[in-house]
């Protein structure tokens, strides 16, 4: 048996070092990035968002 195999069955526990934000009123992808230490462009890509992206207050989006 391979050592690197895993069995049916298998749990994986890992932590992916993600950060989510619940949006506020008034909150801004931009301000987020400043906030956060990320890019817009990097919370884009996390949270698929387009090039018209709108969030919308209570949304969780990942930020680090």
């Amino acid at each position: 048996m391979d050592v690197d195999a895993l069995e049916i069955g298998s749990k994986l526990n890992f932590n992916s070092g993600a950060t989510y934000h619940t949006v506020k009123k008034g909150e801004t992808v931009s301000e987020l990035a400043k906030k956060y230490g990320s890019t817009i462009k990097q919370i884009k890509n996390w949270n698929d968002l387009d090039n018209n992206y709108t969030i919308y207050v209570g949304e969780s989006l990942r930020v680090e």
